[in-house]
């Protein structure tokens, strides 16, 4: 049995390419015939193109996935150095003509994008799947919008139930509703899916506007394009979905700063006829409430735990079908295997609710206001030793003891996650943003930081590092932070034209600059590190590993530690502001 992520969508947008790919499970729809006589032949691959050929000769409706979404494979039926090398070997990668194509000459997509687009239908409940078989065929649902007209009402309205089936979908919905403005995809995506995963990073919508406003129209540019996380992601998608079926509209989501400078994002607004659907969707006296379509698969994307947090998902909704206290709640669920502690039950509780399930909790009893589809979860053995079940104890044992919201625990794997930097830095800088209370600046970019923290007495430089195997001694990166210190002590736009200084409080005291780096852990007398960088700068500096981080936010946090005293901690070593949990 083969299992796989549906229910997160990332770049897929358009609504008549959706189409196709649920024609391809339609005998009777032109797609079909139009594979059959003519886009089969673009496959490169003769044997595949032989097979698939004989099906669609034969009236097959049923393929599996390797059959639409291929593979990614040169000419010579190896993995190519480059995505442009890649032939076509799907159906689905034939059915999808790039926008790029009159230029290009290549009429057909990459596996990559068929796995979307298919993803796609199957959360929308077109095309269901056998995970038994690893296949795919159309509902009725599916059949219907296969053989609705082209830019028909009756297509329009297809889709439009299909979306306030879809509960990421009215979680957006809901989201606009209460907002009554133009929200940015940072404002959804920080209110969208379990939060504290990999699959769920968002960036703190006040922190990008900042970054926003001190760069320069170069660096706007990519931020406004690229940066993003992939909840944010999967915002901006659903928006644009909702968009074109007429219950959300754009415009510019804005932010006038103190000296009376604006900045600007793509914004989304619910329209009058989003309101209404959503209204409806929910139940009335005269409407009758629309199901919500889920799969147990919807419920986690990533990690190596992934099937069995989906379970322990699946089955709290299963649960929660019924009023139900947290107590027995949690008694039913240690009855299936899953002994987890309260606070991860409850994490799931909000991530279900971010996720676009209406729960409501009364006194201690849950209850569930949406109905759900009676979806399966399938016979595995989900309660078996757990992959890495230390990094989830890791996990739990600093969300019971710190009491932080779980996209700061996530830190603790994102930090040892190299190919996370920019979501180590972003959330690092949130943190101390809205945890720690204190100033704190994104900055990034050619020749700046990563970011700041300051208040009017004091100032520090950070620079954070994801690393797997904590960060050791590295004389080049503390040139690069001398480099950083020089800078803001001279304030010389002549070295330096991008005057990242010029962030931090005017009358900061000249001697009351410090450095900080920010990893995973530090390793192998990373102290020389700072001892030499105090030395070549006469400033004070210091190292934060990220348990440290998470603990110094909860001593924040609790009181039993004054950000004036912050300071006091930099004394070219590595800080320690509490025990760990882990060793004690």
């Amino acid at each position: 049995m083969k299992t796989r992520t549906y229910g997160w969508v990332q770049n897929p947008s358009s609504f008549s390419n959706l189409k196709k790919i649920v024609q391809i499970f339609d005998i009777n729809s032109p797609h079909y015939q139009d594979l059959k006589l003519n886009l089969l032949k673009n496959i490169y691959f003769t044997n595949i193109k032989a097979e698939l050929q004989k099906k669609f000769d034969k009236n097959v409706k049923v393929f599996s996935y390797v059959e639409l979404v291929g593979t990614s494979k040169n000419k010579l039926g190896k993995s190519p150095k480059n995505r442009q090398d890649a032939v076509a070997n799907s159906i689905i990668q034939v059915s999808i003509t790039p926008q790029q194509a009159k230029k290009t000459g290549k009429t057909w997509t990459d596996n990559w994008t068929s796995d979307g687009f298919l993803r796609w239908a199957v959360s929308l409940n077109f095309i269901k799947v056998d995970i038994k078989k690893d296949i795919f065929s159309i509902t009725e649902n599916g059949l219907s919008f296969s053989q609705s007209t082209s830019g028909s009402s009756e297509e329009t309205g297809i889709l439009q139930i299909a979306l306030l089936a879809y509960p990421p979908a009215t979680q957006i919905l809901s989201l606009l509703d209460s907002a009554n403005q133009y929200c940015t995809k940072y404002y959804l995506g920080a209110n969208l899916g379990f939060r504290g995963e990999k699959g769920f990073t968002s960036y703190n919508e006040d922190i990008m506007f900042d970054w926003l406003n001190s760069a320069d129209n170069k660096e706007k540019k990519k931020i406004k394009s690229d940066v993003e996380g992939t909840s944010d992601k999967y915002a901006r998608g659903i928006c644009n979905w909702l968009k074109n079926v007429g219950f959300v509209k754009t415009g510019a989501a804005k932010k006038i700063f103190s000296d009376g400078k604006e900045e600007k994002f793509q914004g989304y607004k619910i329209t009058g006829k989003g309101l209404s659907a959503l209204r409806r969707s929910q139940g009335s006296s005269k409407n009758k409430q629309i199901e919500k379509f889920v799969m147990w698969e919807f419920f986690a994307t990533d990690g190596q735990n992934r099937d069995y947090v989906r379970a322990r998902r699946a089955f709290i909704v299963k649960f929660l079908t019924k009023p139900i206290i947290l107590k027995q709640l949690i008694k039913k669920l240690g009855e299936k295997g899953f002994h987890d502690s309260q606070e991860i039950i409850e994490s799931d509780i909000q991530g279900l609710k971010y996720f676009g399930l209406r729960i409501e909790q009364k006194n201690d009893k849950l209850f569930l206001l949406d109905k759900i589809n009676n979806f399966h979860i399938p016979d595995l053995n989900f309660t078996r030793e757990l992959k890495n079940d230390q990094i989830e104890k890791r996990k739990e044992k600093f969300l019971k003891i710190t009491s932080l919201p779980m996209k700061y625990i996530e830190l603790l794997e994102i930090a040892y996650d190299g190919k996370r930097n920019r979501d180590f830095e972003i959330v690092t800088i949130e943190l101390f943003k809205e945890i720690y209370k204190i100033n704190a600046k994104l900055l990034g970019g050619s020749r700046k930081p990563d970011g700041l923290i300051f208040d009017q007495n004091f100032g520090v430089i950070i620079d954070t590092k994801a690393y797997s195997n904590g960060y050791t001694k590295n004389i080049a990166q503390a040139d690069e932070m001398i480099r950083y210190i020089e800078d803001n002590r001279r304030k010389c736009k002549t070295r330096n034209p991008n005057c990242w200084w010029e962030n931090f409080p005017a009358d900061i005291p000249k001697n009351n600059y410090y450095f900080l780096w920010i990893s995973s852990k530090f390793i192998n007398n990373f102290n020389e590190q700072l001892i030499y960088t105090a030395n070549q700068t006469e400033t004070k500096g210091a190292a934060l590993n990220v348990e440290q981080l998470l603990l110094g936010a909860a001593a924040i946090m609790k009181g039993n530690i004054a950000i004036s005293n912050l300071i006091n901690y930099f004394d070219n070593k590595e800080i320690l502001f509490a025990d760990s949990p882990i060793s004690s």
